[in-house]
């Protein structure tokens, strides 16, 4: 796992973000499928290389998955800030011009846990042209009952078509409810919304155990399969490209 640093207009500062990048990222032809996965509250970078994205990125591709890169921005959720500006103006561009990764919406998705899933949930309904799938597990769905919120967007934002949308939650989470509430207001729009809930609550036992399912979704959505030895000979040589983290 690696650390980049993206400058930041919101935060006025540099914000740390934890990047996995695929065995042989070097030799490989970009640009590659890109998935940005947004921390929950009172965390930072650091909770989604917690709950297993080195070794669930790494299973898929040695599977045959085509490579990507997966990007955990860090940066602390205010009550007064815009975290939807931050991932749109500041990492965007700022991850674009450090790596070789898709610029195109076909070639991006979203995705966070709890309060990071209603930023990407809001980030993706709000902007459909930037992403072909978005995802919010165990998400919170509201925060000021406002017309932006994932709950009202579901309902009212245009261009929700062309995303692949997935929810998930624990069935003993408080959230459970508003997640298959919104589930249901997207389904009731005829859109493509996979919903799961599994056993579970609100913590990171249970979205360490879903961790690689995410992701699968993701490159699925980003993605057509490998072609067979894309890598050469240098395919699943993980070490020697200093890639374990």
């Amino acid at each position: 796992m690696n650390t980049l640093s993206v400058a930041s207009t919101v935060y006025n500062r540099p914000v740390a973000a934890s990047v996995y990048l695929p065995p042989c990222y070097d030799q490989l032809p970009g640009p590659l499928p890109v998935i940005y996965l947004l921390h929950g509250a009172n965390t930072d970078e650091t909770q989604w290389p917690d709950v297993g994205v080195q070794a669930a990125a790494d299973g898929i591709i040695a599977q045959g998955g085509r490579p990507f890169v997966v990007v955990m921005p860090g940066g602390p959720y205010q009550n007064d800030g815009d975290y939807e500006a931050f991932v749109l103006h500041d990492v965007l561009p700022g991850i674009e011009a450090q790596l070789r990764v898709s610029q195109a919406g076909s070639g991006r998705a979203i995705g966070g846990i709890s309060l990071g899933g209603y930023w990407a949930l809001k980030t993706g309904f709000e902007h459909p042209d930037l992403f072909a799938a978005v995802g919010g597990h165990s998400p919170v769905t509201t925060r000021s009952a406002g017309p932006d919120d994932p709950a009202a967007l579901a309902s009212s934002a245009a261009g929700l078509g062309r995303l692949r949308i997935t929810l998930d939650v624990g069935d003993m989470d408080s959230l459970r409810a508003s997640t298959e509430q919104l589930a249901g207001e997207l389904q009731t729009r005829g859109l493509a919304v996979t919903l799961s809930v599994n056993p579970g609550g609100h913590n990171r036992p249970y979205w360490r155990a879903h961790t690689a399912e995410y992701l699968r979704f993701y490159v699925d959505a980003l993605s057509t399969p490998l072609r067979v030895n894309e890598c050469g000979s240098l395919w699943g040589n993980f070490a020697a490209y200093g890639l374990q983290g």
